[in-house]
């Protein structure tokens, strides 16, 4: 007899667990902080293109103004058109005087040419120190060449110092009067010291005027590039112009040979001065 009955089943498997839903909650704050980012980026580059447009397209800054030293009175005398003596009168630099000066034209290398001197003395009990010293020079119809600085360390009371300088600018017109301006600077004390000249020669040929000395200086320090001036006077001690140059190096309290010259002949030199400045320590 053959079993056809079906005999118990075994139980069905426990049903697999139920497919997770997916949270779209994150995916939406990311999307929206996406879009945030975006948008503030556009608006960022949007300024970012304004403010270009509004900048400098040089992308430098402008200069700083520059402001010129005040001028003293200038001496309108008269010129012979050669040579004059100009001192400039009311000097804003308390018990500084311009007490000679003067210049001279003459045919350079490439034209009319022209030089001139000065000489500035300290009438006070102080020393002056950092000194600006600018001198305009004017041509014959009262028009101005050009303008020249010099600076200068320190004027003792009782001494003087002498300025010289050859006139790069076009002559067409010669030179009719010199207006000297000083100012004072701010700087760091001016150690103690003295510079002193010897042995003062002056030679010229067709090329230009050589006045060459020796500079002895009790500073305790070295000093270099140190500036030093010629003033040319003529026969009769007239200033007819001047020139300027450096001295390379002066030891510690020691010696050293100099020179200036000046690259034009300058007429009717008869003797030189020279002054030299330990500069800007």
């Amino acid at each position: 007899m053959s079993d056809t009955g079906a005999g118990p089943r075994d139980p069905p498997p426990p049903p697999g667990p139920a497919p997770r839903e997916l949270n779209r909650a994150p995916l939406i704050v990311a999307a929206g902080l996406l879009l945030t980012a975006i948008a503030i980026g556009v608006i960022v580059a949007r300024l970012g293109d304004d403010d270009g447009d509004a900048a400098d397209p040089s992308g430098t800054d402008a200069p700083p103004a520059v402001s010129e030293p005040d001028g003293g009175t200038p001496d309108t005398g008269g010129s012979n058109g050669t040579t004059t003596t100009t001192a400039a009168t009311g000097a804003p630099v308390e018990g500084l005087a311009v007490v000679d000066s003067g210049f001279s034209t003459y045919e350079g290398f490439d034209g009319p040419a022209g030089s001139y001197g000065l000489i500035l003395e300290n009438r006070g009990d102080q020393p002056i120190n950092h000194l600006a010293v600018q001198v305009v020079v004017y041509d014959t119809t009262d028009t101005v060449v050009g303008t020249y600085d010099h600076t200068v360390a320190v004027v003792s009371p009782g001494a003087r110092i002498g300025l010289g300088a050859e006139i790069s600018d076009p002559l067409p017109n010669g030179i009719g009067r010199l207006d000297i301006r000083t100012e004072r600077l701010e700087g760091e004390p001016v150690p103690s010291g003295t510079l002193t000249v010897a042995n003062v020669s002056t030679s010229s040929d067709e090329f230009g005027v050589y006045t060459t000395f020796v500079v002895s200086s009790s500073y305790t320090v070295e000093l270099e590039l140190t500036p030093a001036y010629a003033v040319y006077r003529d026969a009769a001690g007239r200033i007819v112009g001047g020139a300027n140059g450096l001295v390379d190096l002066i030891p510690p309290r020691g010696r050293a040979n100099g020179e200036v010259t000046a690259f034009a002949v300058v007429p009717n030199v008869a003797r030189a001065e020279v002054y030299v400045d330990p500069g800007f320590l």
